[in-house]
């Protein structure tokens, strides 16, 4: 009963606030890395700070789920909510079955597929989705892509409509192109400024 109630935490900390958050998930082979970063008001932090925060028998119990940091920034607080899971037992979790109305998943020859459809657990708060990996990232329809991090914003506009979809290549590692020539132009900079001084003391 501790486990599904903990499980439940995410959906619950959307439901009682009216905070801004980020969920970012980062994909490797055999693991998700889950985190939930909170931007909440003082006041807010104070509310719920018996039910979200001070109750923290569940992450030393057998049946851990989530670890918390807390980072007082004196306007706010900082709250972050992270675990890692297995790619089943991520799409089994009953936070990720809680929230998305619709959620299909696929994984065949080390390409992975992922479609979550119609968010429900928002009240007055935003999240703002952010899926990353080492591999290459692509088919998605973020709101935003920089270089191979995807972004999407959900909020009680487009809560209902919303749809995340993307594919995972976990054969082929993402090269940043635009990285590499960033730092092949500084190189050359600094070849071109290297020769000009050693000109000049020669003269």
């Amino acid at each position: 009963m501790k486990r599904v109630k903990y499980l439940l935490l995410i959906v619950f900390i959307f439901l009682v606030t009216g905070c801004s958050a980020n969920y970012d998930l980062t994909l490797d082979k055999d693991i998700i890395d889950e985190k939930l970063t909170l931007i909440m008001t003082k006041d807010e932090f104070s509310k719920n700070y018996n039910t979200l925060i001070a109750d923290k028998s569940v992450f030393d119990s057998n049946d851990v789920l989530y670890d918390t940091e807390i980072i007082d920034n004196n306007d706010n607080y900082l709250v972050t909510y992270s675990h890692t899971y297995n790619h089943d037992e991520y799409f089994d979790s009953l936070n990720l079955n809680s929230c998305f109305n619709n959620i299909e998943h696929h994984i065949d020859n080390n390409l992975e597929s992922f479609y979550l459809e119609g968010f429900n657990c928002l009240q007055d708060s935003s999240l703002r989705v952010i899926v990353d990996s080492k591999y290459k990232i692509y088919n998605s329809n973020a709101h935003i892509i920089n270089g191979n991090k995807n972004i999407w914003d959900i909020n009680t506009s487009n809560k209902d409509d919303i749809a995340i979809g993307f594919v995972v290549d976990y054969n082929k590692t993402y090269f940043n192109s635009n990285l590499v020539a960033s730092i092949i132009l500084v190189i050359v900079l600094i070849g071109l400024i290297t020769t000009l001084l050693i000109r000049r003391k020669r003269k």
